[in-house]
């Protein structure tokens, strides 16, 4: 694994699409004064000095399998592939001394939804829906204050047939944009409509290998067939594709994950990403106390990491299988931690600004203000990274805040953001940062 991975960073080191910009940018921001602290002295040092980025780099690739698709590398899709304008504008602000802008914003352009899913975050609140000059402009305003990676979610995006001028705004920009779907709606015709407006990943929600748990699930017929076919229309496509598993105790606890994967493997499938369940939407008034609970043990999160890195270890192939992507491997204390409101933010259909897809507080609203304002009151409010996630961890807190509305409005939100005790600074960021 060592060996491949250096091979592989040394074919990134000489490639010019990869090295090229970076190199500039640093030039550019040692010049105008505005590299980080920290990383413009590691960086001015010797050629040694140098040298300790790849090895801290080489630790967090350890357990990654950085593949290529198209002419393009791609790590996983909680970063944009590379080289690409989002690669350029994310290593941009990680060096510059701006503060917080996000890596990734997720819009849910619409609330309508054929399914009626059993962990649907976007439950409890308002159905409203922006109409779509108003998505441009956000948009457009995502672009200014820093946006590479751009999710499309919901509900079911695909409901939205302007859905094309959106990603091809975000294209355009200077995003990629991945498209987060049930697959209905998703047929060969409408993948060769986003591909041609600039789409890069295909993101199909499946959570069981087996048809009948599935749809049981999802509660709407003929879902896996829905969803195996809009994974082959991306594939014929030419896009990325990948699976979100939303991985509960019980999937866990049998071993489901496994069955799911060598389903995808068969498919052939990019990546799986599995998502832990959160204590929001139709799972807001889940407890882990009860038996059935469907959040995972400290033991189930273990196994989710190993799965994660020693599947990634085993060099990925067609044949072999996708990719492993799992979210409580990115987000760990050691890594990157939880990025809510400091990296990540997430607009709902009414265009309601939260921290993230789980977090339903609100710091403002794009329809009566530009989103770089909210950006700014909702970074500050959320002060950094934190080491574990936030509404885990703080649930008893968010709870309370959405009592009477969901989201929290504007004063609540930020009473409830205040009230948030400090957490260190994740491994990874730590390094980065200070």
């Amino acid at each position: 694994m060592w060996f491949r991975q250096l091979l592989t960073l040394l074919r990134l080191l000489f490639d010019r699409r990869v090295t090229g910009t970076p190199r500039r940018v640093f030039r550019q921001l040692r010049k105008e004064g505005r590299l980080r602290g920290e990383a413009r002295e590691k960086l001015s040092r010797s050629l040694w000095h140098r040298l300790t980025l790849l090895r801290h780099i080489f630790r967090w690739l350890d357990g990654e399998y950085i593949s290529r698709h198209g002419n393009r590398w791609v790590l996983n899709t909680f970063l944009p592939p590379f080289p690409s304008p989002a690669f350029d504008r994310l290593f941009t602000n990680q060096l510059s001394e701006r503060k917080y802008t996000p890596v990734s914003a997720y819009l849910a352009v619409t609330a309508c939804c054929p399914a009626n899913c059993w962990h649907c975050s976007l439950k409890n609140r308002t159905d409203a829906e922006l109409p779509l000059d108003l998505w441009l402009r956000t948009i457009d305003g995502l672009h200014g204050i820093g946006a590479s990676i751009f999710g499309l979610t919901g509900g079911e995006p695909l409901q939205r047939v302007d859905l094309a001028e959106i990603v091809r705004a975000i294209v355009s920009g200077g995003g990629e944009a991945m498209l987060f779907t049930s697959g209905i709606g998703f047929d060969a015709v409408r993948a060769a409509e986003l591909a041609d407006a600039g789409l890069w990943a295909v993101c199909v929600s499946m959570d069981r290998a087996n048809k009948q748990e599935y749809e049981q699930l999802r509660n709407i017929p003929n879902a896996m067939e829905t969803a195996e076919n809009a994974l082959t229309a991306a594939k014929q496509t030419g896009l990325y594709t990948c699976v979100n598993c939303v991985a509960d105790s019980a999937m866990v606890h049998e071993g489901h994950y496994l069955e799911l994967y060598e389903k995808l493997r068969r498919l052939g499938v990019d990546e799986l990403r599995l998502v832990e369940p959160m204590p929001c939407g139709r799972l807001a008034d889940a407890t882990n106390s009860v038996a059935k609970s469907p959040f995972l043990t400290p033991e189930q999160i273990k196994e989710l990491r190993r799965f994660h890195r020693n599947t990634n270890k085993q060099s990925p192939t067609r044949e072999q299988g996708p990719k492993v992507c799992a979210f409580n491997e990115i987000e760990s204390p050691e890594l990157f931690g939880c990025a809510a409101g400091t990296r990540h933010l997430f607009i709902d259909s009414a265009g309601e600004v939260c921290p993230c897809d789980f977090t339903p507080l609100s710091f403002g609203n794009v329809a009566e203000e530009p989103i770089d304002v909210i950006w700014k009151r909702m970074s500050t409010a959320m002060k950094r990274p934190r080491r574990h996630c936030l509404v885990q961890h703080q649930s008893a807190l968010i709870r309370e805040a959405t009592r009477e509305r969901t989201p929290a409005p504007l004063e609540v939100s930020l009473r409830t953001a205040a009230a948030f005790p400090d957490e260190e600074l994740p491994d990874f960021v730590r390094w980065i940062e200070t």
